[in-house]
């Protein structure tokens, strides 16, 4: 089989994005929720924490000695809770916009237009298995333990450092104890939210560099593609060949309409048409060089157009003058000269202007 060695084209990439294959690490999205959450709760959300720190305190302390009713359940947590719940709400939007930015930020603005809809596929738990049981499952196994491994070993790490502070928190009262405690809490939790971070970004190189390998293509495939898209080139080179014949025979029919061919003597030969009732300047109707050359002469020739030999405007047309255009200014003294030869030895005169 042929190695995949070429970078994928536009369209594979194009396909593999609309069916929602692209280099993603979710991964990447937890890690980053998990470091903007704590910084938002060390932050803006230190209220949240404080009320309820409070109303822990307050549960074990200073419960009321009334009966334990819905009523007096809901009083106190519309007392408590309402006023955390814009910090609340600000720290959910917050997490909502991080996690947009990390996936828009790793995929683009992606529509898997060929995800949309039921897959019943999907229901069948055979390919479940298979991934489960295979190589990739495998990787994904150790990916996890590897995780769990890093993870455990940074709590440990934390945990061992602050041992004195925890055997410390029982001899605290309950709100100083209580206070200890969160920070301990946050900042375990930041170590871990650090040491995900870095799993996390290894994960996505690991998913971007497995994506491009799998979005190779053989040399085969990327031939293959260029005839899908811009056609069979062996088919391109015919339709070529055939609009320059069928350029050619136009070209030669209209040999027959000039009023002159001008040649350089045998290697170049231009064909020009001048009507001074409906052109502004002489026309070049044909032009070739060599054996085209030879066969606009030899049909002049036989239709007893006049072939006049003039070297320097020969190549000067040739060289700046495509088919269907008019000869530029500067040419038309020397052109004047060859049609006022021409028409004089039939017997009329158009008249060419000169003027630059």
């Amino acid at each position: 089989m042929s190695e995949r060695t070429e970078s994928p084209t536009g369209r594979r990439i194009g396909e593999a994005r609309s069916e929602g294959r692209v280099a993603r690490s979710q991964e990447l999205n937890a890690a980053m929720a998990m470091l903007v959450g704590i910084l938002l709760i060390r932050g803006p959300g230190q209220g949240l924490v404080d009320v309820f720190r409070s109303q822990i305190a307050y549960s074990l302390t200073a419960l009321p000695s009334g009966d334990f009713t819905e009523a007096s359940l809901r009083s106190i947590l519309s007392a408590n809770l309402t006023p955390v719940i814009p910090t609340l709400g600000l720290i959910l939007f917050g997490l909502m916009v991080t996690g947009v930015v990390v996936t828009v930020s790793q995929t683009g603005l992606l529509w898997a237009s060929k995800k949309v809809g039921f897959d019943f596929s999907r229901l069948n738990p055979l390919p479940g298995l298979k991934r489960i049981f295979s190589g990739q499952g495998l990787i994904e196994l150790l990916r996890a333990l590897l995780k769990l491994g890093l993870v455990s070993w940074v709590v440990y790490g934390f945990l061992r450092s602050q041992v004195s502070q925890i055997l410390d928190l029982g001899k605290m009262d309950l709100i100083s104890g209580m206070q200890s405690f969160i920070t301990l809490a946050g900042n375990l939790a930041m170590r871990v939210a650090e040491a995900y971070l870095f799993l996390a970004i290894a994960d996505y190189v690991f998913q971007r560099w497995q994506y491009n390998k799998s979005m190779k293509m053989t040399k085969d495939e990327v031939k293959e593609e260029m005839k899908q898209t811009e056609g069979d080139p062996v088919y391109k080179n015919r339709i070529r060949s055939q609009q320059r014949r069928i350029a050619r025979m136009r070209m030669m029919a209209n040999v027959k309409k000039a009023d002159v061919v001008i040649v350089n003597p045998t290697h170049l030969a231009v064909a020009i048409q001048y009507d001074p009732q409906t052109m502004a300047a002489p026309r070049v109707l044909a032009k070739g060089a060599h054996l085209m050359a030879q066969r606009i002469v030899a049909l002049a020739r036989s239709s007893n157009i006049p072939v006049i030999q003039n070297i320097p405007l020969a190549r000067a047309i040739y060289k700046t003058v495509e088919i269907d255009q008019e000869i530029p200014p500067e040419l038309y003294i020397a052109m004047a000269e060859v049609l006022s030869y021409v028409y004089k030895s039939r017997g009329n005169s158009p008249v060419l202007s000169t003027a630059a």
